[in-house]
């Protein structure tokens, strides 16, 4: 049981903390700064530049946009940097 600032109570029934943060930049001029999580039912989130959100599974060829500034230069760093974790 957790106590909040207004005096209520939570409880929380499961905490992970598995994430990741990772600066680089892949050679096309662009400093890219991703935030990366596990989902819950397989894959990973990716918050990128905090302005867009993907989602890369492991076997898939690339990753999905799902919300934010869809680019392909973005699609391209994110797919890289997941690759060579060997996550997707």
């Amino acid at each position: 049981m957790v106590e909040i600032s207004n005096g209520a109570r939570i409880n929380i029934e499961e905490y992970r903390h598995e994430s990741s943060y990772y600066v680089f930049e892949n050679g096309d001029g662009t400093r890219y700064t991703l935030h990366i999580c596990k989902c819950e039912n397989g894959g990973f989130y990716v918050i990128c530049n905090d302005s867009s959100l993907w989602m890369g599974f492991k076997g898939d060829p690339g990753v999905k946009f799902l919300c934010g500034n869809d680019n392909d230069y973005t699609r391209r760093a994110i797919t890289q940097l997941l690759v060579s974790k060997g996550w997707i």
